[in-house]
Formats: structure tokens, C-alpha cells, sequence
């Protein structure tokens, strides 16, 4: 690889300025080598890394995970009695479980 020793300097807007440091610092990598690997020019031997997620998709992440921990054990009860479920019991908390999904991806798709 040549030795990079020449900059380009171009304008952008304060918010395009934040933005691209903003992708910079979640990728913990240089913006002009971003800027390089988004143009093609080189191709990068970093592993892909792996978003920082906000504190509260990670707290709703851990109630969701809290109530599948609930279904196991109502499953894994109704196993050791002979089998006998509450269905209407499961079916409430799996409803309940994918409704709190659909909120969670709704609200923090573009999280990244």
C-alpha cells in the first residue's frame, strides 16, 4: 500500500460533519479510512464491528429476555407435572412477548 501523505479537504455541513464522526466513533475507526473503504479504494482488514446499543434498547432487551425466561418455566414445569399447560397462560405471555418486539424494533430500528 502507498504511503498515505496527501489530504483532500472538502465542505460539509456541521450536521454531515457530526454524523460521519458520529459513524466513525460506533465503528472505533478512522473516518478517513471509512471514507477510503466507502469509495472503494482500499478494503479494510478490520472485522466488522459491532454497533454500541443505546441503554434502554438494552434494559427492554433484558425484560423481553426476563419473560422468555417465564415461558421455560412454565413449560418446563407443565413437563415435569404430566404434561398439563395452561395454554391460555402461554399464548398471553407469547402475545405479550411479540407485541413488546414489535415496539422494540419500531422504536429503535435506525438505532445504529
Amino acid at each position: 500500500m502507498d504511503e498515505l501523505s496527501k489530504s483532500i479537504t472538502f465542505r460539509v455541513s456541521q450536521l454531515e460533519k457530526e454524523t460521519l464522526d458520529d459513524i466513525a466513533r460506533r465503528a472505533r475507526r478512522p473516518l478517513a479510512e471509512l471514507l477510503r473503504e466507502a469509495l472503494g479504494m482500499v478494503t479494510s482488514g478490520h472485522r466488522s464491528s459491532v454497533p454500541i446499543a443505546p441503554p434502554e434498547l438494552l434494559r427492554a432487551v433484558a425484560r423481553i429476555e426476563a419473560d422468555m425466561d417465564e415461558v421455560t418455566r412454565v413449560l418446563r414445569r407443565a413437563k415435569v407435572d404430566d404434561g398439563f399447560l395452561d395454554h391460555l397462560a402461554i399464548v398471553s405471555l407469547l402475545v405479550s412477548i411479540d407485541q413488546k418486539l414489535g415496539k422494540l424494533a419500531h422504536s429503535h430500528w435506525s438505532w445504529r
